[in-house]
């Protein structure tokens, strides 16, 4: 993946996560902090941790080889989002519901993006 697409596809994934993000009238979750509203009475500094992955991820997608894009696009486009829900909103919305968890979008695009960065990692 070249790099100017994998700033497409993270562009995407955070388009659409806001999208429906928007379109949501009550979010089933507001996460004000990480996973699982850990830390969310530090949320400036929450906010803080996501701006600086959220520009290492792309620092990270920018100095990889077209070959590794593909798991980091994912990542920097669920952080983006996500970083982005964090400086505006306030808190994180999450409305897929899993057991006792809620999810979105982005959180299932930064997984992904993980393992395919891992399985990436393992095969050199």
């Amino acid at each position: 993946m070249t790099l100017k697409t994998g700033f497409i596809v993270a562009a995407a994934i955070a388009a659409a996560d806001e999208a429906i993000k928007y379109s949501i009238r009550e979010p089933l979750v507001k996460n004000k902090g990480f996973a699982l509203n850990k830390f969310d009475d530090h949320q400036r500094s929450v906010a803080a941790a996501s701006l600086i992955m959220t520009l290492v991820s792309a620092g990270s997608m920018a100095a990889a080889s077209d070959r590794n894009r593909t798991g980091l696009a994912l990542i920097l486009g669920g952080a983006l989002s996500n970083t982005y829900d964090r400086i505006v909103r306030k808190f994180v919305v999450d409305y897929i519901p899993i057991g006792h968890v809620a999810f979105n979008l982005s959180d299932f695009a930064i997984i992904a993006g993980s393992l395919i960065t891992a399985a990436d990692a393992m095969r050199e």
